[in-house]
């Protein structure tokens, strides 16, 4: 599915869970908002970066993918791990 472009109305490739969407058509970047989290498809609001006057809500007709949460949840233990390891390292040191 496709997400329709704010700016200048072309499909946009990909969907509004993306880290970032950039129009093939007018090249503007586009930042999608969760609204809604009660029904089984979420709603969101797409705008192009920088111009909040162009925000449209947009209901997403696929059920949410838990990629981006299994992404964050990844990148956050890798953090803390090595946030662990400099700590034991820099307290080895100290004494």
């Amino acid at each position: 599915m496709t997400v329709t472009c704010p700016g200048c109305d072309a499909p946009v490739p990909g969907s509004p869970e993306a880290w970032t969407l950039r129009c093939p058509a007018c090249g503007q970047r586009l930042r999608s908002r969760r609204l809604e989290e009660g029904g089984p498809f979420p709603v969101y609001e797409v705008e192009v970066l920088g111009q909040p006057e162009t925000a449209r809500r947009l209901k997403w007709d696929e059920p949410p993918s838990p990629r981006r949460l299994r992404a964050w949840l990844t990148w956050s233990t890798v953090a803390t791990l090595g946030l662990v390891v400099v700590l034991y390292v820099l307290a080895r040191w100290w004494r």
